[in-house]
């Protein structure tokens, strides 16, 4: 017989995640809601079904397969800075009940300004419907999510840091990008990345060389350059879409700290070699690894996922959810999967500490991070009690004592 009882209503803050959208993370029924209310074309007959199903993905495709979705709901986003301090604030609720204890969450901000250019085709429709924003600049944007993250971090509890990415083929932005990096590195900005399709371009040592074989200087190689000389920490898409070459260009010319994917690193042997060696962190996320294509496409003999030889080999990694809006998945999905292949609470727990050690935190904080999981895993330092000596049968005194030498007569 089956007793029913209430769930557990308080669960120990003991995740961390480093590889994590902004705008891919936006709850669907804040962007259906936003949507209606913009008159913006909702696939179908305009339901909320019909917006899940138009946006997540639940079949293997390729990396431009999968990011579809988002030219579907993005128009909800661009130039609205109340709704994307709205989706900041939901995001930190979603990973507080997802039992995460850290989190870095990435965007660009120049995706969510139309002063950029991009989105200019909603923009007419938007303003008929009496929708119109004014255009934003893309600092506008980060400040209303940071608002968002922060607000979220005092209510909910789960600290939020935040990273700004450069998108591969968008190269205009790079320097822009570096600098509110540096701007904004006492409000919640802790690194740069770079996101996109790695078939845009192909890497060679001092060279980008474009689709057409015309090679021109590699802008994003040199703003990764001057955010490791500002001590700007760096994470880069890599061996995804890519192969494993896009791995060591990653650590060459971008001087990444981490790789996010980097499941395709397995097609060579010497780079896998290299990373285990220099102890490079890869930023796992099982779910999405699939409906990219990224593990279907592996070249190695063996279809095993990556994450099972970086178990066994001893690397590195942590356990994320990418996009959830496309993914459809939290956290507790990603652990899930990971079991089902295998993986026990005990590599559970070991990612969520690789994640803490490899945090672009500053050490102090870092620290207490470590801490702060350590009390949710319950490690703390046991003191056993000393073990009881076996006491000696005690020695039996004489029966007569004598107090001076004249009373032994």
């Amino acid at each position: 017989m089956f007793v029913t009882q209430q769930s557990l209503k308080h669960k120990p803050k003991c995740r961390v995640q480093l590889h994590v959208h902004l705008d891919g993370s936006a709850r669907l029924e804040t962007l259906w809601e936003i949507m209606r209310q913009k008159g913006i074309p909702i696939p179908g007959t305009g339901s909320l079904r019909d917006l899940k199903e138009s946006v997540q993905v639940e079949e293997p495709t390729d990396l431009n397969g999968f990011l579809k979705g988002f030219s579907v709901f993005m128009p909800a986003l661009i130039d609205d800075e109340a709704a994307i301090e709205r989706v900041a604030y939901e995001f930190v609720e979603d990973q507080a009940r997802d039992s995460v204890a850290y989190c870095e969450v990435r965007f660009c901000p120049h995706l969510l300004s139309s002063s950029t250019g991009v989105g200019p085709k909603y923009l007419e429709t938007m303003k008929l419907n009496g929708n119109y924003h004014d255009a934003t600049t893309p600092d506008d944007m980060l400040k209303a999510a940071l608002k968002g993250l922060h607000r979220g971090e005092v209510d909910f509890g789960t600290k939020i840091r935040v990273l700004l990415c450069c998108i591969r083929g968008h190269s205009q932005w790079s320097w822009d990008i570096l600098r509110m990096c540096e701007e904004y590195r006492d409000q919640g900005v802790v690194g740069i990345d770079i996101a996109g399709d790695e078939a845009v371009l192909m890497k060679t040592k001092d060279k980008s060389v474009a689709a057409n074989g015309e090679e021109f200087e590699d802008i994003d190689s040199h703003v990764f350059k001057m955010a490791k000389e500002k001590g700007i920490h760096r994470t880069v898409h890599a061996g995804e879409a890519g192969p494993a070459e896009g791995v060591e260009a990653a650590l060459d010319n971008l001087h990444a700290e981490r790789i996010g994917h980097g499941y395709r690193v397995l097609e060579n042997p010497d780079i896998y070699e290299r990373c285990i060696k220099e102890k490079v962190h890869f930023e796992v996320c099982p779910h999405s690894s699939y409906l990219t294509g990224a593990v279907n496409h592996l070249t190695t003999k063996s279809k095993r996922h990556p994450v099972l030889r970086f178990c066994e080999d001893g690397v590195s990694f942590s356990v994320n959810t990418d996009d959830p809006t496309i993914t459809g998945t939290a956290m507790e999905d990603e652990c899930r999967l990971l079991c089902s292949w295998g993986l026990s609470e005990a590599h559970l727990a070991k990612a969520s500490f690789e994640a803490a050690l490899h945090t672009f935190l500053p050490p102090e904080e870092k620290h207490a991070l470590i801490a702060q999981l350590q009390e949710a895993f319950g490690i703390v330092e046991f003191s056993l009690p000393a073990p009881v000596q076996p006491q000696s049968p005690p020695v039996a005194k004489p029966a007569v004592t004598f107090s001076t030498w004249a009373d032994r007569s």
